[in-house]
């Protein structure tokens, strides 16, 4: 066996490796995050008999991340990653183990057989619901890596809801003493670019281009403190959810209290949710369902259809950003998602313009029917006041 060459990311890993079940690496570019996640898979392959699963959106994914340093990575253990490979099952074939290089693009590959660990590679290339599959069918520990592009389900779905269970490693550059001085010197000379260094530098989670709300803070606060408060539903319910958002303001901050947002969900089951929050308040709903808005005044939830009107989805989201701060409470993890997501389209020169995109964005149209009476008008002149 060659000089096995580890990082201080490796260190942390091992450790983790004793408690947790999800162990999760966020980090630049450079960082040993995944050349160490798979030596250590490797020496696990290698002392017990299990089966492993490492999973990329696509095989060329794969083809350019951990099959290009698997080869390495087992070269330091003296095998040699051809003697072991099938290219035809894309699977390494151990005395005592088995790794399997998936591709799951699709919700139908998630489903299957189990496996003892699972490996998810650049994980924020791959859809929530078939990455939850793949978790539950895993026996033992789940690894997963990802560059913080931006936020995504990792941190809105295992770091909130399995803080006992999961631990998040971070790591940049600086934790890898193998990285040749040009490379460090090439990704210095990007200091500059500020999104990029944040990302690829530093590790931290990116900064979304083109970012509708910029006036986004994650607060936790006394839901039931506020005087007066505004609700507004967006309907919807198998492709498009449901959903219902809270709110109050004191001065020029925004408070996000609550939310209700799923999918399938009846009228007569949405309905008693609803006035369990708001009781005898007003709720401004979206106009285009009639039927519903009849059905909730009818079962005692005082709903208004929105006026809507021209210009009344810009002039919305310009008052949301007249705000100096929007506090979003811990609790409402959907109105997080989508807030600090929502974004203006491009062009075709891939420049911004002044128009807001049209998708995942239920919370927030729920929010510029509660504010609607707020926001000054109607009016198409708006679109020239948006902040970019």
């Amino acid at each position: 066996m060659n000089v096995l060459k580890l990082s201080p990311v490796f260190e942390k890993i091992a450790r983790a490796y004793k408690k947790y079940r999800y162990i999760i690496n966020q980090g630049g570019t450079s960082s040993t995050k995944t050349f160490s996640t798979l030596q250590f898979l490797m020496i696990l392959a290698i002392k017990r008999h299990l089966e492993i699963d490492i999973v990329g959106l696509t095989q060329g994914h794969l083809k350019s991340g951990v099959l290009l340093d698997m080869p390495k990575v087992m070269n330091q253990f003296g095998l040699n990653f051809y003697t072991f490979f099938s290219k035809t099952n894309k699977t390494l074939e151990l005395p005592s183990s088995c790794i399997n290089f998936i591709s799951v693009d699709t919700f139908g590959k998630a489903h299957g057989g189990r496996r003892d660990i699972l490996y998810l590679n650049e994980a924020n290339h791959l859809n929530y619901q078939i990455a939850q599959q793949l978790m539950i069918r895993t026996r033992e520990k789940i690894f997963i890596d990802f560059n913080p592009t931006s936020r995504f389900w990792v941190h809105d779905e295992i770091l909130a809801n399995e803080q006992k269970n999961a631990i998040l490693i971070k790591s940049t550059y600086k934790d890898n003493p193998f990285l040749e001085k040009e490379i460090v010197q090439a990704l210095e000379s990007r200091m500059k670019d500020e999104n990029f260094w944040r990302v690829y530098g530093l590790g931290e989670i990116g900064v979304i281009e083109g970012r509708v709300f910029t006036n986004l803070q994650i607060k936790d606060f006394d839901k039931n403190a506020f005087d007066k408060y505004y609700n507004g539903i967006d309907w919807g319910f198998s492709t498009d959810p449901f959903a219902f958002i809270r709110a109050a303001k004191e001065n020029d901050i925004l408070y996000i209290t609550d939310e209700i947002y799923s999918t399938n969900l009846l009228n007569k089951d949405s309905i008693p949710l609803v006035k369990n929050i708001i009781g005898f308040e007003y709720v401004t709903c979206d106009s285009s369902e009639p039927k519903s808005i009849s059905e909730f005044q009818s079962s005692g939830v005082n709903a208004l259809p929105a006026k809507k009107g021209r210009g009344s989805i810009e002039s919305g989201i310009k008052y949301i950003q007249s705000f100096s701060k929007i506090y979003i409470h811990p609790d409402c993890k959907n109105a997080q998602k989508e807030f600090f997501n929502y974004c203006f389209k491009k062009n075709l020169n891939g420049e911004i313009i002044p128009v807001p995109q049209e998708n995942d964005n239920h919370l927030v149209d729920a929010l510029r029917y509660a504010l609607e009476d707020l926001t000054g008008g109607d009016t198409i002149s708006v679109i020239k006041g948006l902040r970019l």
